[in-house]
């Protein structure tokens, strides 16, 4: 029963983050001229002007592939790694507490399996983001 509600929730959290993601990778720009200079304001009395910038949350050359990178490195790799530790402690502590009892045992047993299946695709997403990273690094050149 558990397993399926951890799934629901790994399945919603994916889904609106690629429901929320478009909003933030094409965000505004001002319009340009054909010469790609922003268009002339004709002249008024004292305009108030109010500057609002928000910068991109891209690293590097501003691309998705910064987005991408910034997600796995900056938000997935420290807290799915924290994640990763907990349940491995979690683990721990239903060995230490099963008292001999084979389906608590069991129970352990699985917990420490999916915390180290969970680290395993960690590291696999860290490793293919990295590994496509490169190969349009070598493209773009």
């Amino acid at each position: 029963m558990n397993k399926k509600l951890i799934l629901k929730n790994i399945l919603s959290g994916t889904i609106l983050l690629f429901l929320f993601a478009p909003m933030l990778i094409l965000a505004q720009t001002p319009p340009q001229t054909p010469t790609g200079t922003p268009p002339q304001q004709p002249p008024t009395a004292k305009p108030i002007e109010f500057k609002i910038t928000i910068d991109p949350p891209f690293k590097g050359d501003k691309t998705i592939q910064g987005f991408i990178e910034m997600i796995i490195n900056d938000l997935v790799i420290p807290i799915g790694g924290v994640i990763a530790v907990l349940m491995i402690m979690y683990a721990g502590f239903l060995f230490v507490t099963a008292g001999g009892d084979p389906g608590k045992i069991t129970k352990a047993k699985d917990a420490l399996l999916y915390a180290a299946i969970g680290a395993a695709i960690l590291l696999g997403a860290w490793t293919i983001s990295k590994a496509i990273g490169g190969t349009i690094d070598q493209l773009k050149k």
